[in-house]
């Protein structure tokens, strides 16, 4: 019997943006804990049960994809927090890219059709969350960065009791021509 694979295709953050996050998360109050460098990613479709037989449709849906799109820059700006009401869980920063980052994300979710969760695009990039032992304030300070994506990358995900690892099964290099 094969079990289903929790895949995700994301954005990876560089190493550079991923010292300055963790530098910006040792200033954060003690009731958010900070996300681990390594795991820092922008997703653009998340897919939370595939079988095994159904990996050849997501990579292809990654070449495709891949394919259709030039590189592009993406920006980080305001931090906010999920939900937007009631106690935070999630401290993430917006992130913009522009057209191309919301055509990119589109067109994995519509050739995955039923295989991708169909949650609204919301380009973000979790920064922290709350750690549960008392209530956690908003965060008002911002976080900034920006730099050039040239690949995304389909990411398997395991949970495991101190959270999700993420592997990095293929990277897509985007191929295809500007606007």
């Amino acid at each position: 019997m094969n079990e289903s694979l929790r895949l995700f295709f994301a954005i990876e953050v560089p190493e550079e943006t991923r010292n300055e996050i963790a530098r910006f998360g040792e200033t954060l109050d003690r009731s958010w804990k900070p996300s681990r460098p390594g795991q820092l990613h922008i997703t653009l479709a998340f897919m939370g049960a595939v079988p095994p037989e159904e990996l050849e449709k997501v990579m292809k849906a990654g070449e495709e994809a891949a394919s259709r799109l030039a590189g592009f820059s993406v920006s980080l700006s305001d931090t906010e927090v999920f939900p937007e009401t009631g106690e935070p869980r999630v401290l993430y920063a917006q992130v913009d890219g522009g057209q191309p980052l919301f055509d990119l994300a589109t067109n994995l979710r519509q050739q995955l059709a039923s295989l991708a969760d169909n949650k609204k695009v919301k380009p973000h990039l979790t920064l922290a969350r709350n750690r549960g032992v008392r209530s956690a304030r908003r965060v008002l300070r911002k976080f900034r960065g920006n730099w050039e994506v040239a690949e995304f990358v389909l990411f398997k995900s395991v949970l495991t009791s101190d959270g999700a690892n993420h592997e990095a099964l293929q990277r897509f290099k985007l191929s295809g021509t500007a606007g």
